[in-house]
């Protein structure tokens, strides 16, 4: 695994899955140890607004075809700056089901223990995201393909605009890790979020965009 979204004035920990004493638990644990206001949600129920900015957590362990259709028909519809994490993802769930979530930040498995939970959510607390490396080489080579819920007026972190800046001069993937003190890897996450966030479908778009839209 590696680690490559911010916090509004008021976000929250959303975990959605079936309520049990276990999922409880886990919820009081990432709270303490994220600092995060939690709130536990049936994945049987309807959903309340979300603050924006908010991390949510979706345990797919109880999740069927209809439920999963729910809510990602649900999330797209509610808030469009929230950060979509995975949790307890088979190994086998296909990748381009997985970038058919809305604003997906993040995919933790079925076999990521609660460190490597802890470590990603506080990756995403910094304006990161946390997928595999195959992972992130599929969602990179294949952005743009999909309908994305952003819009060329979404909000780029301080990062994105750097590495936007570094593509407006021709600098390559590994070019820009060097010179930004990223692994490559890190550099291909944050131009899938970038690709879909000004719905671009390559380079040479989101250069023209950034010369459109950012000040040099």
């Amino acid at each position: 695994m590696f680690n490559e979204v911010q916090s509004s004035a008021t976000p929250i920990l959303l975990l959605i899955t079936k309520p049990s004493l276990q999922a409880a638990a886990l919820l009081q644990h990432l709270k303490h140890a994220l600092s995060l206001t939690g709130k536990l949600q049936n994945i049987q129920r309807s959903l309340d607004d979300i603050p924006p900015q908010s991390v949510v957590l979706f345990d797919m362990m109880d999740a069927d075809k209809k439920v999963i259709h729910h809510w990602q028909s649900t999330l797209a519809r509610k808030n469009k700056n929230l950060k979509l994490l995975l949790l307890n993802t088979p190994t086998e769930y296909p990748f381009h089901d997985i970038e058919s979530w809305p604003n997906i930040t993040g995919v933790f498995y079925a076999s990521d223990d609660q460190t490597q939970l802890i470590d990603g959510l506080q990756g995403i607390q910094r304006g990161e995201c946390y997928f595999s490396q195959k992972l992130a080489s599929y969602l990179i080579t294949h952005a743009g393909n999909y309908r994305y819920y952003s819009t060329e007026s979404a909000l780029l972190t301080h990062r994105e605009k750097e590495i936007l800046n570094k593509l407006r001069v021709g600098a390559s993937n590994i070019e820009i890790a060097r010179a930004l003190f990223i692994s490559e890897n890190t550099v291909k996450t944050h131009l899938y979020n970038l690709f879909r966030k000004i719905a671009v479908k390559n380079r040479t778009q989101a250069v023209s965009w950034a010369n459109d839209n950012l000040r040099r």
